[in-house]
């Protein structure tokens, strides 16, 4: 009997977890851990069958070893990597070619880039009037704005000042609505002068001498 311990490896000697090791007469076997560690008994002459997806099967044969050589055996196992080449798969909604051809005939479409651009046009306004109105925007305009958002933020982090986006609807009805309450007011700060008078004015008027 022989007990071999060693390490699934793959080509750049990187280990392999969970990779299976069987006995080919027996099939008994073990699998590596998650550092692709494992051991066996083993017979002399007999081959191990090393398989794990992604590799080609490994082959292995177990070294006859004589009356004096040790009954522990430590060795690695290098598997190598299998390419395999999928056919093309197209997936379309329809279940059947006839029920495209159908829904393609019947489409829709624009006749001009003008009429394109006037659909443009009304999916913005109506994302700019639905934000005005608090009420939800798509989750298509969300995404897009939190996006824009985080990468401005991180552009201009510490070293530039903020990027405006003139041509973004969601920011246009966020001004739209600001204005609208009212926060671009002037602000009457005569309560805060008459609680706070001129600081200079009551220095001299403390200290005369002076």
């Amino acid at each position: 009997m022989l007990q071999w311990t060693g390490v699934v490896r793959n080509d750049l000697l990187d280990p392999i977890p969970f990779a299976h090791i069987l006995i080919k007469k027996t099939y008994r076997g073990t699998v590596s851990d998650d550092n692709g560690r494992f051991t066996l008994i083993t017979h002399p002459g007999d081959t191990l069958l090393v398989s794990c997806i992604g590799f080609k099967l490994g082959k292995i044969p177990v070294p006859k070893i004589t009356n004096t050589a040790p009954k522990h055996y430590v060795k690695d196992i290098i598997l190598e990597t299998d390419t395999i080449k999928l056919s093309e798969v197209v997936i379309f909604p329809w279940k059947t070619y006839r029920e495209f051809k159908d829904a393609f005939i019947a489409l829709d479409l624009p006749e001009d880039d003008l009429q394109r651009a006037y659909h443009n046009i009304a999916v913005i306004q109506e994302q700019i009037y639905s934000a005005i109105a608090n009420r939800p925007a798509s989750p298509t305009s969300n995404f897009r704005d939190v996006m824009t958002a985080r990468h401005n933020r991180a552009m201009n982090y510490g070293h530039m000042y903020p990027t405006y986006m003139i041509t973004n609807p969601l920011a246009w009805a966020n001004f739209f609505k600001a204005l609208r309450d009212g926060q671009f007011k002037k602000k009457d700060n005569s309560h805060s002068r008459e609680q706070y008078p001129n600081q200079v004015e009551d220095y001299i008027k403390n200290n005369p001498e002076q």
